[in-house]
């Protein structure tokens, strides 16, 4: 299996490897996300119910308020892994204590695609992506 290392900045420490859920776009929280339910309820999102609930999440940015502090609520997920920094992810990973990493030497959105194994080594510094076998 193929397996790719990139490094990057951790934004709260901790290690878990566990399946990605890569959304092409931003994400939002309060009203656009059910955090009892584990997935996001914004009707036009590529995501818009499809479980988040212990996959690392990856994706380019929050948006909007501290409403992003809902993720970390109820159903979460495993980890955060996102290409631009946000105070809006730091809250949430350091209240829910969600591992979570950022400003990578390469885009992580380049690379992962949703069904890769992740794992999310916020603790030395980089994540560690294995490629779904074709067919899987």
């Amino acid at each position: 299996m193929k397996k790719i290392r990139i490094n990057g900045r951790t934004e709260y420490p901790g290690c878990v490897e566990a399946e990605a859920l890569v959304s092409p776009k931003p994400l939002q929280g309060f009203t656009n996300c059910s955090p009892m339910n584990g997935y996001t309820v914004e009707r036009r999102h590529p995501l818009f119910k499809v479980k988040y609930t212990g996959k690392v999440l990856v994706y380019p940015s929050p948006r909007g308020s501290g409403g992003f502090v809902a993720y970390g609520f109820g159903q979460t997920p495993a980890a955060f892994v996102h290409t631009k920094a946000c105070p809006l992810t730091v809250s949430c990973a350091l209240l829910s204590h969600i591992p979570s990493m950022t400003d990578f030497e390469t885009d992580p959105m380049e690379v992962i695609e949703t069904g890769d194994m992740v794992l999310v080594n916020a603790d030395e510094g980089y994540i560690e992506i294995t490629k779904r076998e074709a067919g899987d």
